[in-house]
């Protein structure tokens, strides 16, 4: 899990035994202190990697994901999971005393370039939902409800959405060397006699 928000996560369904959590401040909960720009984990060494609204608080997203798939396996597995730039709860930025609080403070990117970056990097996306319709005001009651059932006709209004991506690598496929090589034979024909030139005494 990387980042302070995916390492408060439990995922007692997980079928990785061996977890390691990251930030970049030391906390009860969390086991490596580094950035998620420069992770220090082998090439090729983690089965699957949480990214829980990461991209959104450091100054370089492009140099995450490159270091996430830097670290994860073949086949290795990415749980992403995002705040919806045309939410419900854009809204607040327009009062400026909500400017520099979070989660209004970051920069929000849209589902659809977040698998754009994916994709150069060869990751296949198997899975992507909207989740989550709320204004992230729990004393808002009536506009909570009402976000919980414009959601079911318009899931893209939602506060998140997760993307579960895979790390696909292509082998190069070397072609086997020939033992032996097929004589060229040239094609040769006979000329009938009646198309020979005959040289003349």
């Amino acid at each position: 899990a990387v980042g302070p928000l995916s390492a408060q996560l439990n995922l007692p369904k997980s079928a990785i035994k061996h977890c390691v959590t990251l930030a970049t401040e030391q906390a009860e909960h969390i086991s490596v202190c580094a950035e998620s720009t420069q992770l220090p984990f082998a090439e090729a060494s983690l089965d699957a990697i949480l990214l829980a609204c990461e991209l959104e608080f450091t100054k370089d997203p492009h140099q995450v994901l490159r270091e996430v798939s830097h670290s994860l396996i073949a086949d290795g597995k990415l749980i992403y999971v995002g705040l919806n730039p045309f939410a419900w709860h854009q809204v607040q930025r327009l009062w400026p005393a909500q400017v520099n609080h979070l989660p209004w403070s970051g920069r929000f990117f849209t589902r659809s370039r977040v698998l754009d970056w994916l994709a150069l990097l060869n990751f296949e996306v198997i899975e992507t939902h909207y989740f989550a319709p709320s204004f992230l005001q729990q004393r808002w009651q009536w506009p909570e409800r009402l976000a919980a059932r414009v959601h079911q006709r318009l899931p893209q209004l939602a506060s998140c959405y997760f993307i579960v991506a895979r790390k696909r690598e292509y082998p190069l496929t070397l072609i086997p060397e020939r033992s032996k090589r097929k004589r060229v034979q040239p094609n040769l024909q006979t000329v009938p006699l009646a198309n020979q030139t005959q040289c003349k005494e």
